[in-house]
């Protein structure tokens, strides 16, 4: 019995030890890092009493190379075996390592997109899986990432204005392919391929228009074919008065859109008082507009992102263009500097308006000299490491000064010459890494150097008879804001029902709202000097999901959390983020999103008009961040490839918007600001319809927008609402271009838009100067906010352009009429009294431009 009771006992133990769950958690210690498969499963049996069941397809013979020489026993497995073909699974004390049927395996292809000419990258490219309707895009970068079943696959790769790429593919491992895509010609004719073949893919873009540079055709003030003219012939992009400049999209002002270059904040966007944007269109690639549902790696603004790309340069050959305007001359140069290894793009403009009115001042005989120009530069290098690794260095100067210099006799014996000089400018720098972490993990990480600076100087020097000038007065004053920024971003895709992006942004910004100097030798405080700088740090993290459910819905769905320190005051936001889409059918789409954004910068308007007068200021204890929350719906109809129609509303809430007090003037910076100025709320809806035709001999779009934008302050206007500034009740815009042959083509732009509001002066009064308690000085008093309507605003531009190919090249002539039927469209209008007519008050109007024609001749080469 004691024998039986003994044996009984011990077969338990050994029937427990056998029954034992393994742990595939458990850590272990490896003495070595490199094993033949079979003795690693050994030395792994050894340490954890594991028993392994495989089949005979598993390779034991292989050599495996292992990262850590302590690890989890999943992690060694999961290094050592082709997890694509087999998969690993513990039951007891058994690790069963199942061999996966072919057809059961999954592989990834993926690589970069690229025009067949120049090595461009083409971003949001389409790569659609013709065998079962699903597919992605390309990223901003041109990369792409797609998973498929271990089978023959019809592939098509696609992109608006280029020929599609049908590739046959049977994946037996993950592969690396990099497609490129030729051009069409323009009078090429359309082939329409079966619109549900490419439209039911994994991409959503609500409320955003994207297009490339090259296909931009309409030209602005003496000819200059430029970003912001373009962009006016969208839906929500309202047509400001001249003068006024910037983008003022779904009511919002220019001061909410975040523009970005390259990934780097731009802060001034326009010259010359609005009638060109500071983007050169020969550096500039790939342009996306976003006017509502934001996707989560936006942020910083609460109006729209206009998100610029610069061109790499030609990975081919060297290639160029130079073009001659009336007021401007350009310059572009890319092409490899070693053959799909390294590019470069070197583009500058400038205007030479200030050499003609000089030149024609000497030859007067003047000695007073009178200037303005504006110049860009843009350089991009781009060199690639490796299929997986690239860096980017680009860098923008963007400027522009206006200078007068005169001198005149003051005394009998006492000459004075005087020089006064404003100028303002953007600089702009990005460094970034790409690398493909494996073919469902691409990084990209970035380093930001953004600058605004402006700058007014005035000189007074004198001198006697034959002597030298002496210098006797100095006044010089700065502004600007300067940003230093480190972004790092990852885009993960594990399937083609999946896409996820998630970030980390964190960023100094130090704001110069007032430097002054003032050193005058006639008084006895000879100098004067303030300064003011004001450091805050923004951190901003965010993570969004874009995901498929069946064939039919869309949904990307995100959350930005973002932080602003400044002067031991701390705001924290999290802003969430929804994107839906509903296919109806193939062709027929149904959209809604919802997006709360947050802006820690405000910009204070000290005119009228935009100028780089207008000072930037990082929120306080007593100034909060502005919030905005936007709703939208929609609905999209393709009738082919190329015609396409868009109808979308818009519901926008903002508060903590800021603008200056009735009572306030805000030409002293350095006086308290925040008490010059009124917090309030703002709402806007709108209805936006565009229909569009993208190509053939023929293209060429109509867009409408109404919309109505309130405001309301608690000090302003008596606490009652009243329309925003930006409140253009109906816009409309047509835009025709005709090919008329392979040498010459037609472009027609009309567009019409309802007065914007003004505040009209009613009458002035004698009031204690800000500046000197003292003395008195005229102040103007205002009717009601926004009472009045400046009249409607249209006009008609033309142009026409011929092309002849040469020997090394293509030259171009395009002759161009701005307001082609001379329309006196109102930039500002004020209340003045006539003398002649005891001091009656009479309405004048500010027009700053009407009939303009201009040509200009390019060449490429």
């Amino acid at each position: 019995m004691v024998k039986f009771i003994f044996t009984f006992s011990l077969l338990l133990c050994f029937l427990s030890a056998y029954c034992q769950n393994i742990n595939l958690q458990q850590e272990i210690g490896l003495p070595k890092s490199s094993y033949q498969l079979s003795k690693l499963l050994e030395e792994i049996t050894n340490q954890t009493n594991a028993q392994f069941s495989f089949t005979s397809e598993l390779n034991i013979n292989k050599k495996v190379q292992l990262s850590d020489s302590v690890a989890s026993v999943r992690d060694i497995l999961n290094q050592s075996i082709n997890l694509k073909n087999f998969k690993i699974q513990a039951k007891g004390n058994k690790i069963f390592i199942i061999s996966i049927p072919p057809y059961d395996r999954k592989y990834r292809i993926s690589g970069y997109i690229s025009d067949a000419k120049s090595g461009e990258v083409l971003i949001n490219a389409t790569v659609a899986n013709l065998s079962n309707f699903t597919g992605t895009v390309s990223n901003n970068f041109g990369f792409y990432s797609l998973s498929l079943k271990n089978k023959t696959h019809l592939l098509q790769f696609s992109f608006v204005g280029y020929k599609e790429v049908l590739l046959d593919v049977e994946l037996e491992r993950d592969t690396t392919i990099n497609i490129s895509l030729e051009p069409k010609t323009i009078l090429q004719e359309v082939k329409v391929t079966a619109n549900e073949r490419a439209n039911n893919i994994n991409h959503l873009f609500v409320s955003t228009n994207s297009f490339q540079a090259k296909t931009m055709q309409q030209t602005g003030v003496f000819g200059e074919n430029d970003l912001f003219q373009n962009l006016k012939h969208l839906p929500g992009v309202q047509n400001s008065n001249e003068g006024l400049g910037g983008l003022n999209i779904r009511n919002g002002s220019p001061d909410q859109n975040l523009i970005l270059l390259d990934d780097v904040p731009v802060y001034y966007s326009s010259h010359l008082m609005g009638l060109y944007s500071v983007f050169n269109q020969d550096a500039i690639n790939q342009v996306k507009l976003v006017k509502g549902g934001f996707p989560a790696h936006y942020g910083g603004r609460v109006s729209s992102v206009l998100d610029i790309r610069m061109k790499d340069g030609n990975t081919k050959k060297l290639e160029g263009s130079y073009s001659l305007g009336l007021l401007t001359a350009k310059f572009n140069l890319n092409g490899p500097i070693k053959k799909d290894k390294t590019t470069f793009n070197l583009s500058i403009r400038r205007t030479y308006l200030d050499l003609l009115i000089n030149g024609t001042l000497d030859l007067s005989g003047s000695d007073d000299n009178i200037g303005y120009y504006f110049g860009d530069l843009n350089w991009k290098i781009v060199h690639r490491f490796s299929q997986r690794d690239k860096l980017y260095f680009s860098t923008y100067w963007g400027g522009d000064l206006a200078s007068v210099k005169s001198s005149e006799d003051i005394s009998a014996n006492i000459r004075e010459k005087v020089r006064y000089k404003l100028g303002w400018g953007n600089f702009t720098n990005s460094l970034r890494w790409n690398h493909v972490y494996n073919n469902h993990l691409f990084g990209n990480t970035t380093l930001i150097l953004s600058r605004y600076t402006f700058l007014l100087k005035e000189k007074r020097s004198e001198k006697a008879n034959d002597s030298d000038y002496m210098e006797n007065y100095n006044h010089e004053f700065k502004s600007g804001i300067r940003d230093f920024s480190l972004k790092t971003e990852f885009d993960f895709i594990p399937d083609y029902k999946h896409y996820l992006k998630f970030g980390l942004e964190a960023s100094l910004h130090h704001t110069k709202p007032g430097s002054e100097f003032i050193k005058n030798t006639s008084d006895n405080n000879s100098e004067i000097s303030t300064d003011e700088l004001i450091k805050s740090k923004e951190v901003n993290l965010y993570g969004e999901a874009q995901i498929r459910f069946g064939k039919k819905l869309l949904v990307n769905m995100g959350t930005r959390w973002s932080s602003f320190i400044v002067d031991n005051t701390y705001y924290s936001t999290i802003e969430p983020r929804l994107n839906t889409q509903y296919f109806l059918t193939p062709k027929w789409s149904f959209t809604g999103s919802f997006s709360q954004m947050t802006q820690y910068l405000h910009l204070v308007r000290t005119s009228t008009l935009s100028l780089p007068t207008d000072l930037w200021f990082p929120v306080t204890e007593k100034i909060k961040p502005i919030d905005s929350f936007q709703y939208t719906a929609g609905t999209h109809y393709s009738f082919n490839e190329s015609v396409k129609l868009n109808i979308e509303i818009y519901h926008k809430l903002s508060r903590n918007l800021l603008d200056l007090k009735e009572t306030s003037y805000f030409q002293d910076v350095n006086s308290n600001w925040e008490n010059m100025v009124e917090s309030g709320k703002g709402w806007s809806k709108g209805l936006e319809i565009e229909l569009n035709k993208n190509l053939g001999k023929t293209n060429g779009n109509i867009a409408y927008t109404l919309s109505q934008s309130k405001v309301r302050f608690k000090g302003i206007n008596n606490g009652k609402a009243y329309d925003s500034p930006y409140d253009r009740r109906h816009n409309f815009s047509i835009q025709i271009n005709q090919f008329i042959s392979k040498k010459s083509k037609f472009s027609a732009f009309w567009t019409y838009g309802t007065g914007l509001p003004a505040t009209l002066s009613t009458s002035k009064i004698a009031a204690i100067s800000p500046y000197d308690p003292s003395s008195f000085e005229t102040k103007t008093v205002y009717t009601e906010r926004n009472s009045y309507r400046l009249p409607d605003y249209h006009r008609l531009d033309l142009s026409i352009s011929f092309m002849k190919k040469k020997k090394h090249g293509t030259r171009s002539w395009d002759i161009s009429i701005y307001n082609f039927y001379n329309r006196k469209n109102t930039s500002y209008m004020y209340v003045s009294s006539d003398n002649n007519t005891s001091n009656t008050p009479k309405l004048k109007k500010i027009n700053l431009f009407s009939f303009i024609p201009s040509v200009s001749y390019s060449y490429k080469f």
